[in-house]
């Protein structure tokens, strides 16, 4: 797995999970998911001007943390709870008994988001652009290419992200409904809920 970025980025620090731990807003259930899915974390690289011959606008910098497993999963809470530990944005690489993904925590947003790639065996993503922002944004893109669908709007993304998964979890619940009248309700909803998806992505 790899951002394939130049040497001059390169940090190759372990960051004690202890750290986290110190954080205010930890619940005794976010500190037994970090325990009992997480191996360890690197702090693998940063990019910025700094690091890289780029310029900065509203990303001054971003980092990458590359976090290996204990478990075949590691739970959204536990990667926007430590997105929301450092000040920068991340890129974080997952690794695991299932292979490795990309993962991006779309956090400062009305509905925080969680984005990544599929379990692969490697997975590879090309530092595009010449500065922070660019360089960040096209991850992302790379990440979750439905960012591209609503031009990289990343408000627009996350209002797409809650209506698919609303309308996801109405289309399961309509299955289940034994009701007639209650399925016509819910098909209703979920009908209001595609035109609102349908708009967004025009």
């Amino acid at each position: 797995m790899s951002l394939n970025l130049p040497k001059t980025t390169e940090i190759n620090r372990f960051v004690a999970k202890a750290n986290f731990y110190k954080q205010a807003g930890i619940t005794p259930k976010l500190h037994d998911l970090i325990e009992t899915q997480i191996d360890r974390i690197a702090w693998t690289a940063k990019v910025a001007p700094t690091t890289m011959n780029i310029s900065s606008n509203k990303i001054t910098e971003f980092q990458s943390f590359t976090i290996q497993l204990k478990s075949h999963e590691l739970d959204n809470s536990v990667l926007l709870f430590i997105q929301k530990s450092v000040p920068y944005p991340i890129i974080f690489i997952i690794k695991g008994g299932r292979g490795c993904r990309a993962v991006a925590v779309i956090s400062g947003v009305a509905c925080p988001v969680v984005m990544s790639t599929e379990w692969q065996p490697n997975v590879s993503l090309e530092p595009r652009g010449n500065s922070t922002d660019a360089l960040y944004k096209n991850y992302l893109f790379q990440i979750s290419p439905n960012l591209a669908r609503v031009r990289g709007d990343i408000e627009k993304y996350s209002e797409m992200t809650r209506l698919k998964k609303s309308i996801g979890t109405l289309k399961m619940k309509s299955k289940k409904e034994t009701q007639i009248n209650r399925r016509q309700d819910i098909a209703r909803e979920c009908y209001k809920l595609e035109l609102k998806l349908k708009d967004l992505l025009a």
